[in-house]
């Protein structure tokens, strides 16, 4: 007798492994990968502290082999008629055998592999074997058979895997291998659920129209009925019918009136809805799960106007100034991270008031956690494909193993509300059109790389953005234009990196601002924690080679001396260093925090012409110097701390140009604002009030300038240092509605004039001269 449910079961077994040139076992876990594996045999220490690191590059040069100690399967699994392995992930060229029997090969971290194994099963004594080949040996094999360059980096350009294994300007080089998901058994002798999709056909305030997809594997041909059910407001749909053997797929059409639509964090609850999806034979239940849904609509907006070209995400209607960060994954090794550490993460997002995150594309497709969390918190996600600084492969292999990532990954996160944008690549185009990649190509090989990227970025993927997720928009490149491209101001998205790379002052920011800001950042050093994990010497010095291990940019550390000069005297700094390095630590977060949040703060002043700023970067795979705003202790910098009141949905913003004060209002909200009476006082260092003002009635019925006043005429003779500027809002009844206080200086080297928070010190944001 069968059992009516199909069974999704985990491979629950023991592990070992060992290098193919040794058949030394030792014990592994799974998931993990084959760097953690050796660290918890002692044969590695911590690749990610000190100069570990240079210690265990042997291993990417290996063969490894992972096996199970042998196995019994549960009569619930063996006695059904089918009966399948799924590998969520496996990293990355591997060869998989059940009982000496192959089974499959494998070449792509991001796609699951699902193969038939009851022919191959035994009820006991089973062993799992899988061998995984190097992916250097393997890589140059596929370098050699393509037959042409790939500028940018050939060898992790052929390689479905993290691009970030091989080495980032701000993370490690550990080109791993291993069972870096689970494995689970898929049984069952009737029919299996494959796939079950919230397709949102229509979304208005007053109503909703939903079909539910659902995609079934028949083994045994017969009437079977599905039904879901709105928990919330107790509706049902069903659907009943004969299904042939093989692939079938039900739609169930839904209506919800009046619904509660998801929103992103500042414009209201992230709402989702809960949805019980049962399937029945001869009335014996065989499939039963609940999925959360946010009901929205979202919405790239790309329109030429007078300026260029508008680039907006629209919620529901509403247009969004995006505030967040890009982010990379959560560590170097993501099979260290648990649940609790991207709620962690993601919640210090959600109360600095983030409402977008960037999931960048030499990382990976996160977790389903990472997007349960951001569809819980209301943070919206620019999910990048794969891809990242690189050309890449168009051979029928590639693009064939591509397709089939593509299309899992589509499917797999398209039920997410937080889920904005499918983009093809970072900054593949800005290096084929401006980073000298096409130089001492052949003319054939320049148009056979063309093609290449044409056939994948611009065939390829919105394809299957539009089959299988045709409510969200793709986007081909990130960024469109290269900074060297006056278009990147005024069209698209922007890395702006003339700040850093290009050494330009931090002033630059006021007037650089495109339509939506993708990248721009600032490195600074860790906090303490994390600084700490990077020495190896007994007492601190800047030769200490754990230090020169940690900054993986070539120009890093004299670039962070040269900014923060520009704003503080860091010669005694310097020279203490040796004695107490974290005073310069603050410093360097203090100058990183000041340029990014005074480029931030005129980038939302900027709206409705700019209408987004992701910063580089959220977080650290490691310990380290970085553009990130907070550790990898997960311990937020000076700058995160300066987010919460930068990234606000209301905000007064102060600022000093052609010698007036100015005071503008910003507003995200869907709401209005009332109108208040505004008062501004400017104040020496010790609070004293040298000249106060209260104007009544100041309507703050849309964002912009509310206020302005001669600069000079407030001041007189008096230095404009060290004076604070505090300015409030109160309603009508007297209660405070908004306030801002300010402090202004002349830190910087130029003499110019700063504002910056009291409460927060070492934050001072440049406004104007």
């Amino acid at each position: 007798m069968h059992s009516a449910m199909s069974q999704n079961l985990p491979l629950n077994v023991e592990w070992q492994f060992t290098a193919k040139d040794t058949l030394d076992w030792m014990p592994a876990q799974v998931p993990g990968c084959v760097h953690t594996d050796l660290e918890r045999n002692a044969i590695i220490e911590n690749p990610l502290l000190g100069i570990n690191e240079k210690k265990c590059q042997w291993v990417e040069n290996k063969d490894w082999i992972y096996q199970t100690l042998p196995f019994s399967v549960s009569k619930e699994i063996f006695n059904q008629e089918i009966i399948r392995l799924k590998f969520s992930q496996l990293d990355t060229y591997s060869k998989v055998f059940l009982n000496d029997t192959f089974l499959l090969e494998t070449s792509n971290v991001f796609r699951s592999y699902e193969i038939d194994v009851k022919p191959f099963l035994n009820k006991d004594l089973n062993i799992l074997r899988i061998e995984f080949s190097s992916p250097i040996s393997e890589g140059e094999k596929r370098i050699k058979s393509l037959g042409h360059p790939l500028p940018g980096d050939d060898m992790r350009a052929v390689t479905r895997k993290p691009q970030y294994h091989y080495g980032w300007d701000w993370g490690p080089r550990l080109v791993t291998s291993g069972i870096t998901g689970s494995i689970e058994w898929i049984a069952y002798s009737e029919i299996q659920v494959k796939d079950v999709y919230f397709d949102q056909l229509f979304i208005s305030k007053e109503r909703v129209e939903l079909e539910v997809e659902i995609s079934v594997h028949v083994h045994q041909a017969g009437e079977y009925s599905f039904h879901v059910t709105d928990s919330t407001n107790h509706l049902g749909a069903g659907h009943t019918s004969f299904l042939e053997r093989g692939l079938n797929t039900i739609r169930i059409p839904m209506s919800i009136k009046n619904p509660k639509l998801w929103w992103s964090n500042g414009l209201g609850e992230a709402y989702q809805y809960s949805f019980l999806v049962e399937g029945k034979r001869n009335n014996n239940l065989f499939y039963k799960k609940n999925y959360s849904v946010g009901l929205r609509n979202i919405e790239l907006i790309t329109e030429r106007d007078d300026s260029g070209e508008t680039f907006y995400f629209k919620l529901n209607g509403q247009p969004v100034f995006a505030k967040g960060a890009n982010y990379i994954p959560i560590t170097m090794l993501p099979e260290r991270a648990s649940k609790e550490d991207y709620l962690q993460l993601l919640t210090l997002c959600k109360e600095s008031n983030f409402n977008m995150l960037r999931v960048w594309g030499g990382g990976y497709y996160e977790k389903d956690w990472f997007y349960e969390i951001c569809d819980s918190l209301g943070i919206m996600v620019w999910q990048d494909f794969m891809f990242a600084c690189s050309m890449y492969p168009g051979n029928p292999a590639f693009i064939e193993n591509v397709r089939e990532e593509a299309d899992q990954q589509t499917k797999r996160l398209r039920n997410h509300a937080c889920l904005a944008l499918w983009c093809g690549n970072n900054e593949n185009a800005e290096g084929w059109a401006r980073w000298g990649w096409q130089q001492n190509l052949s003319a054939k090989d320049k148009k056979t790389i063309e093609a290449a990227y044409n056939a994948v970025f611009a065939e390829l993927l919105p394809e299957i953005v539009f089959t299988n997720h045709a409510q969200i928009n793709y986007w081909e490149s990130s960024p469109r234009f290269g900074r060297g491209d006056s278009k990147s101001l005024t069209e698209g998205d922007c890395h702006y990196w003339g700040l850093w790379h290009d050494e330009e002052p931090f002033e630059i920011l006021q007037n650089k601002i495109p339509r939506f800001m993708s990248e721009f950042g600032m490195q600074s050093f860790p906090n303490k924690k994390s600084f700490d994990e990077m020495l190896t010497l007994d007492s601190f010095s800047w030769d200490d080679p754990g230090l020169a291990q940690h900054q993986k940019h070539s120009r890093g550390n004299k670039l962070m001396r040269d900014y923060t000069s520009r704003w503080f005297d860091i010669d005694d700094s310097l020279k203490t260093f040796a004695s107490n390095p974290y005073n310069y630590l603050q410093l360097t977060q203090s100058m990183q925090a000041e340029g990014m949040l005074m480029g931030i703060e005129a980038e939302r002043r900027a709206s409705p012409y700019c209408m987004g700023t992701l910063f580089w970067q959220l977080n650290d795979v490691w310990p380290s110097f970085s553009w990130s705003a907070i550790d990898y202790k997960m311990e937020p910098k000076i700058f995160m701390n300066g987010l919460k009141e930068i990234y606000a949905n209301e905000l007064l913003s102060p600022y000093i140009e052609n010698n007036f004060l100015y005071i503008h209002y910003i507003n995200d909200t869907n709401t209005e604002a009332p109108v208040v009476n505004l008062q501004y006082q400017i104040m020496d260092s010790d609070r004293n009030v040298l000249t106060q003002s209260f104007v009544r009635y100041v309507a703050l019925n849309e964002p912009g300038v509310i206020y302005s006043t001669p600069w000079v005429e407030l001041i007189k003779d008096r230095d404009p240092e060290n004076l604070i500027i505090a300015v409030s809002c109160f309603t009508m009844d007297g209660q405070v509605y908004l306030q801002r206080e300010a402090k202004l200086t002349a830190k910087s080297s130029d003499g110019l004039m700063y504002i910056s928070t009291p409460s927060n010190p070492f934050i001072l944001t440049k406004i104007s001269d």
